[in-house]
């Protein structure tokens, strides 16, 4: 019979708190959301010191031969020391990743753990840093336990860490790359967007950067516009940076923060060009699919305004209220041809670039989601 599990996830801590290496919190099994197959830990933290022995800054389980899940740093560099028990060991995982912690700087630490998909990831500050994966997927399982979770020192031979930490969160599901994303910007670390910042656009089906490769469109000989793809899932910081800039014909000041729900243009770093989109007449339309072209044009009209909404987090639905925040998953929508929504999909150019256009709704489509990030 197949087993079937709601979302839960529970915030075991949440403002910061100090710890010394004697120090642990404990929060019994029972009053963790159930766990099956899968389960992620999220965790700010924040080291005073390396320790010379083995820190634990969290282990599930009874005894140190239980320990699904537990994170731990190195002794004297702090490097991650990631594990879980599985059936043909007890201690098994990422035995210890290339770059330790810098003391006295936060940090944003996401585990993941899967038996359906045999693998452990571990991520710090929304990126991607390790994993480990089952090789025997027929016979070797994860074992999950009925311990308590142990944040800090746990079991005898387990000493915790000094520092402090705040925002530990327990998922009964993996997170997926997304979802960390999103946890590690949520309002404890996220800043404001004002005009005037430099961010980037991230389409959030694909994790391809807004970009450009400095490709023209031929629309006449005094009309040369430069096409906007998506790129690649690494920032370039000549071609996907853009200024956030008043809508047309309106007077911004510059460190004002971004309502949400309101007309404003981007301008390309690098080019000096807008953030542009107009009809589809004279067979103006994108090369495979035949939408709507996004390009970069140097004619400032209203062709550049875009109106700006902010989703709820994991939801379809829009919040526009307060100010546009770094790490906001948003929808833009093209002002002049009646709100056509920016939008990217997996078909490629010829040059293996993500086509990037305009179409029509109501922007809940996941191809119109894209996440700003600020980058000053």
């Amino acid at each position: 019979m197949t087993k079937h599990i709601v979302r839960e996830w529970v915030e075991l801590i949440s403002d910061p708190i100090s710890m010394g290496k004697q120090d642990q919190r404990v929060f019994e099994h029972a009053d963790l959301p159930t766990v099956i197959d899968k389960l992620s830990v999220t965790i700010r933290l924040k080291i005073h010191n390396h320790e010379p022995n083995y820190a634990t800054i969290f282990h599930k389980g009874t005894n140190t031969d239980i320990r699904t899940p537990i994170l731990q740093l190195t002794p004297n560099k702090s490097k991650f020391h990631v594990r879980f028990t599985g059936n043909w060991g007890s201690n098994v995982g990422i035995e210890e990743l290339d770059d330790g912690l810098v003391v006295n700087k936060w940090y944003h630490i996401a585990y993941t753990l899967s038996d359906p998909e045999k693998r452990l990831d571990i991520y710090v500050d929304g990126e991607w840093v390790g994993f480990y994966c089952i090789q025997n997927v027929k016979t070797q399982k994860v074992i999950f336990n009925n311990g308590p979770f142990y944040v800090g020192r746990s079991t005898t031979h387990h000493i915790g860490f000094s520092g402090e930490i705040c925002n530990v969160r327990y998922f009964n599901w993996r997170l997926s790359a997304e979802e960390v994303k999103e946890d590690f910007f949520d309002e404890f670390q996220k800043k404001p967007i004002v005009y005037g910042s430099r961010i980037a656009l991230v389409h959030v089906s694909t994790r391809k950067y807004l970009s450009t490769k400095k490709i023209q469109y031929d629309l006449g000989p005094d009309n040369q516009q430069y096409m906007v793809i998506c790129n690649r899932p690494e920032r370039d910081l000549e071609n996907d940076v853009w200024t956030i800039i008043g809508a047309n014909g309106t007077s911004i000041s510059e460190g004002t923060p971004v309502s949400l729900n309101t007309i404003i243009g981007f301008k390309h770093q690098a080019i000096g060009h807008n953030l542009h989109s107009h009809d589809t007449s004279y067979d103006k339309v994108t090369p495979i699919s035949k939408q709507q072209q996004v390009t970069m044009c140097s004619h400032v009209n209203i062709d550049d305004d875009w109106l700006i909404r902010r989703y709820n987090t994991n939801t379809t639905s829009y919040d526009d209220t307060g100010h546009l925040m770094d790490g906001d998953n948003i929808s833009l929508f093209h002002i002049s041809t009646n709100k056509p929504a920016l939008c990217s999909h997996t078909i490629l150019l010829g040059d293996g670039s993500q086509e990037v256009f305009c179409c029509h709704g109501d922007g809940s489509d996941r191809n119109n989601k894209w996440r700003i990030e600020l980058i000053d």
